[in-house]
């Protein structure tokens, strides 16, 4: 018998004279074989992303295992090589819980050291230096080489099929886009070159990954009334994207209404389009500012975070839909807050009962053990769980 799994509407067709215990052995097997992902809305679908260092004790596996529905490890500066140390991370979390599912961080614009052993094959002088006398300046990947893009997507894959990851976490595919980093450093005529050799190095990946497997990019964000949505091509070639930005702390003026709207209007439409969508909402502090609050114990940190987190979370959960994911921290370090626990987590939510309800820039939406409600213009919040 021949079992056909599709991935992003998680369909599965069996034999209509299974037994239970058959339909149970199958449903192992698929997520064993093709790590298919079983959204939930059981809880508030969380997602965790967080540098795996040296590793962590296996009561934070557990923890990780239990809490985090879609998780994404990064490595560390000055550390020995990441790639076995995300292996047994995996082997670890999917022996509690086979369904989860691991991404590994993956850059596209610059080296990252911790992966020795991906790098070990990396061809040689592959770099290029916005200017080459600059030190200070980082190193590219030199995209317009194809042996340096064919390596990018071969050890994209070899972070699936040696390494046991799900898929790969891909940061810095936009920066090459107009007005972003790489048009101001190299100008704007080679970063487009640059772009289409991005854009080629991306569905190469994808291509030798497989059709199991997922690729997220970062960033996706919204945008003001009056401009386009953008990075929709790179959506369209990607599986899903995280929006990083929500609400983000960065000692500016705080983000405008009509771009908190968008955002959440851009989350909506990319997962009824199919894709995984990751939102990134911040506390009011950040681990890259110096404010009172970092410098407060690390309990005192949680404390002001359990404060923040009515806002952001009711904004989610106002525009979620399925393969939505929920992270908050104050930064990507483990005690940045992805080891913290929050009541709102631990509680029943169950599958929406529809769409949200719009009254000017207030909301509502009714969820199976919660009513929710929101107001983007005044900052208020309110979910009621039942």
């Amino acid at each position: 018998m021949r079992l056909k799994i599709i991935y992003k509407s998680f369909l599965f067709t069996f034999p209509v004279s299974c037994s239970p215990g058959f339909l149970l052995l199958v449903l192992c097997l698929a997520g064993a074989q093709q790590g298919a992902t079983a959204f939930s809305w059981d809880r508030v679908p969380l997602y965790a992303h967080v540098a795996i260092g040296e590793g962590f004790k296996q009561e934070q596996y557990e923890f990780l295992a239990d809490q985090y529905q879609l998780i994404t490890f990064t490595g560390g500066p000055k550390q020995k090589a990441v790639e076995p140390i995300i292996a047994d991370a995996i082997r670890v979390i999917k022996q509690r819980r086979p369904e989860r599912r691991v991404l590994a961080y993956w850059c596209s614009e610059t080296p990252r050291a911790h992966y020795r052993e991906l790098n070990a094959s990396f061809p040689k002088d592959g770099f290029i230096r916005p200017a080459p006398d600059d030190k200070k300046r980082k190193d590219c990947f030199d995209l317009k080489r194809p042996e340096v893009r064919s390596w990018w997507a071969d050890s994209a894959a070899r972070l699936v099929r040696e390494y046991g990851c799900d898929g790969i976490f891909v940061d810095g595919a936009t920066i090459a886009m107009p007005r972003s980093a790489w048009s101001r450093l190299f100008g704007a005529k080679k970063a487009a070159e640059m772009e289409i050799q991005m854009f080629a190095m991306l569905k190469e990946a994808r291509e030798k990954m497989g059709s199991g497997s997922t690729a997220v990019f970062n960033p996706l964000h919204g945008y003001h009334d009056g401009e386009e949505p953008k990075r929709q091509d790179y959506l369209a070639i990607m599986d899903g994207a995280m929006i990083d930005d929500f609400n983000r702390p960065n000692g500016r003026k705080p983000q405008r209404t009509d771009y908190l709207f968008n955002t959440l209007k851009v989350m909506s439409q990319a997962a009824r389009q199919g894709k995984v969508v990751i939102f990134k909402a911040w506390p009011s502090f950040s681990w890259r500012i110096d404010s009172e609050t970092m410098r407060k114990s690390s309990e005192g940190q949680h404390a002001v975070a359990k404060e923040d987190l009515l806002f952001p979370l009711a904004c989610f959960l106002i525009a979620a839909q399925e393969n939505c994911y929920f992270c908050y921290t104050w930064g990507w370090a483990p005690q940045y807050g992805t080891f913290m626990r929050y009541p709102e987590f631990e509680k029943p939510l169950g599958p929406p009962k529809g769409n949200a309800r719009r009254d000017g820039w207030a909301f509502r939406r009714e969820f199976e053990h919660a009513s929710v409600f929101v107001n983007l213009e005044t900052r208020k919040a309110e979910i009621r769980w039942k």
